[in-house]
């Protein structure tokens, strides 16, 4: 009894922590909303070109199944990132992604929100380095390109100056397909792992 009492507590507390950080910081957080002109645009971390994969592209250390001129469009609503039941496709983002030899990746892909963590530490996670405001972490479900299907992990953080950044993981990074082989990346054969800052940017 006494550890359920424990969770319960808990529990509590952690929902009441969440409760506390998106209001202190709700004006703030609001302001990193895209307007329906915006959007937050970047281009992948990582080349390495002593890095040989045996294709025509360089390799880099930390990205995986993007290619180097990978860049990705995120679209993003602080007021959204919590699950909703009522509306279950309000979205709190979409993810494009773009300049890639074999297709898209995402194609106007939503940000699926996690209501565990709504109740869990790991909804409060940090990353070292300063700059960072707030970091989210969200649940992907492509239905067309090389990761249809296929579980994907989105990170994303809020950062300082209003800019943001994009984590992408699909699968372990054990396996580095060659950016040009588009059988094995368009198979579903391929790992994925990519770091894009991003900045916002009008389309008017």
């Amino acid at each position: 009894m006494e550890g359920r009492e424990g969770r319960r507590v808990t529990s509590r507390f952690l929902t009441l922590a969440l409760a506390c950080v998106a209001w202190a910081g709700c004006n703030e957080l609001e302001d990193y909303g895209t307007g329906p002109t915006e959007a937050y645009v970047g281009r992948i971390l990582g080349v390495d070109e002593s890095v040989d994969c045996g294709g025509d592209e360089p390799c880099s250390f930390i990205r995986r199944g993007f290619s180097q001129g990978t860049e990705v469009v995120l679209t993003f609503d602080p007021k959204k990132v919590q699950y909703d039941p009522t509306r279950p496709a309000d979205f709190p983002g979409m993810v494009t992604s773009r300049g890639e030899p074999c297709g898209p990746t995402f194609e106007n892909e939503p940000l699926l929100p996690i209501p565990p963590l709504d109740h869990d530490a790991l909804g409060l996670y940090e990353l070292p380095g300063g700059g960072r405001v707030r970091n989210y972490i969200f649940a992907m479900k492509p239905t067309t390109g090389p990761l249809a299907g296929r579980d994907v992990m989105a990170f994303v953080s809020l950062m300082r100056e209003g800019k943001a950044e994009l984590r992408i993981i699909a699968g372990a990074g054990h396996v580095d397909c060659s950016n040009d082989d588009c059988g094995s990346l368009l198979g579903g054969q391929c790992d994925f792992f990519g770091v894009f800052p991003l900045t916002r940017v009008s389309n008017e």
